[in-house]
This record gives C-alpha cells, sequence and structure tokens, in this order.
C-alpha cells in the first residue's frame, strides 16, 4: 500500500509524549499499522523523548511515592491483549479498529446524515468536545463546505476521497487544524469510507448545513 498522507510532525510529537484524545490516539495508531514512514517518525520521537528526559536534573521520590509505585506494579493484574481477528474484514482495515466493527463494514447500523453520507459513531471513545465516528460517502457526494474549530484527523480505509488539500486513498490520513477550510468529494467507482476523529465541533459555512448541524451531531 502506497501512502502519500501523513501525519504532522507536532501530531507524531504529541503522540509519542502521549498527549493526544484517545479519538486521536486510535486514528494514530491505526494508520501507523499500514504506514511504515509514519513508525519510523514515531520511534524517532520516542527516541528524542527519552533523550530529552535523560538531560533532565534527576528529582528525588519519597520513600512513600516509590512504596506507592513498586506497590501498583505488584498489584498490576492487567490481562494479555489478545489478538483480535475478522476474516470478513479488508486486510487493509487496521487491526486495532476491528474491535469496534468486528463483523464488517456491511453489517453496521449505519445512520443516514443526508442523500449520499451514512455514519457510524463510535461510543466510548474520549475525543473532548468533538466525536470519532465512521462516514461512508457514495461517489460523487460532496460534504457539505466546513472549517474546524478544533483539530481533525481522517483515516481513509476504503475508496477515496478529494478536496482542497490534495487526494486521499486508502490508509492516507489528513491531518487538519482550525484553519483548515475545505469540501470533501468521494471520487471512483465506490463509496469512500473513512474514520473521522475530531476535539472539537465542525463549523458548516452554508445556511442550511449549519441549520441541520445539531440534528446529526457533526
Amino acid at each position: 500500500m502506497k501512502i502519500n498522507h501523513h501525519a504532522d510532525d507536532a501530531t507524531i510529537m504529541a503522540y509519542a509524549a502521549g498527549t493526544v484524545s484517545e479519538g486521536f490516539s486510535l486514528l494514530l495508531t491505526a494508520h501507523m499499522e499500514v504506514c511504515s514512514h509514519c513508525r519510523e517518525r514515531m520511534s524517532l520521537a520516542t527516541d528524542l523523548g527519552g533523550e530529552l528526559l535523560c538531560e533532565m536534573e534527576p528529582a528525588r521520590m519519597s520513600q512513600e511515592g516509590l512504596s506507592n509505585v513498586l506497590s501498583a506494579i505488584e498489584a498490576d493484574n492487567t490481562d494479555p491483549i489478545t489478538p483480535f481477528e475478522s476474516p470478513s474484514m479488508s486486510s487493509d482495515m487496521a487491526s486495532v479498529l476491528l474491535e469496534y466493527v468486528p463483523h464488517g463494514l456491511d453489517e453496521l447500523t449505519w445512520q443516514r446524515l443526508m442523500p449520499g453520507i451514512r455514519q457510524y459513531q463510535l461510543t466510548g471513545v474520549e475525543s473532548g468536545n468533538g466525536s470519532v465516528r465512521l462516514l461512508s460517502i457514495s461517489p460523487g457526494i460532496r460534504i457539505p463546505h466546513h472549517t474546524h474549530l478544533g483539530g481533525e484527523l481522517t483515516l481513509v480505509i476504503e475508496g477515496a476521497y478529494e478536496d482542497e488539500i490534495g487526494h486521499f486513498k486508502a490508509g492516507d490520513l489528513a491531518d487538519l487544524d482550525a484553519s483548515c477550510n475545505h469540501q470533501p468529494v468521494a471520487v471512483g467507482n465506490k463509496p469512500c469510507i473513512c474514520i473521522i476523529a475530531t476535539d472539537d465541533k465542525l463549523r458548516f459555512t452554508g445556511l442550511l448545513s449549519r441549520m441541520v448541524q445539531p440534528l446529526i451531531g457533526i
């Protein structure tokens, strides 16, 4: 799989530092499963963080604090992670997403947002004031023109779309901030299915889109 669009450097650093939301972490983990370039960048960011920690002046830990840490380690009963596999899922689907779509995309209970656009919202994923959802966009259908109140990550799972930034296909990750103003359109002969994480609401520019926004929860 040839991937042309990746996470920004700042996003990679935040992910390595553990400061991104659960929703952003989910998409970044999924992207890195299929993107060796971003895995290498993540490794470099982690190494850099380790070097910075080594250069910091060490702080003395109290005996009580040390005892609490050791007790927590001894009491750790975390179950081992079992690989999640699904024969019905495309081989290009990152395994981290299978927890949310274990039976395949066709078995999801999609919600119709507007003609040609369906969504499936992932519940239980922390995303600040935003959300994490799957979108299925029919060929030729455009998402209403919008900007963002915060950050947005979009990972294409199947199909492709185009916007003012470029052409995005399976595996590509769009890393957008509040300065982005775009109108994605699904291209090709099959629906574009993508997973989108936001940390705040979208800001639609059209009057009709703004009127229905509270109803569709985007």
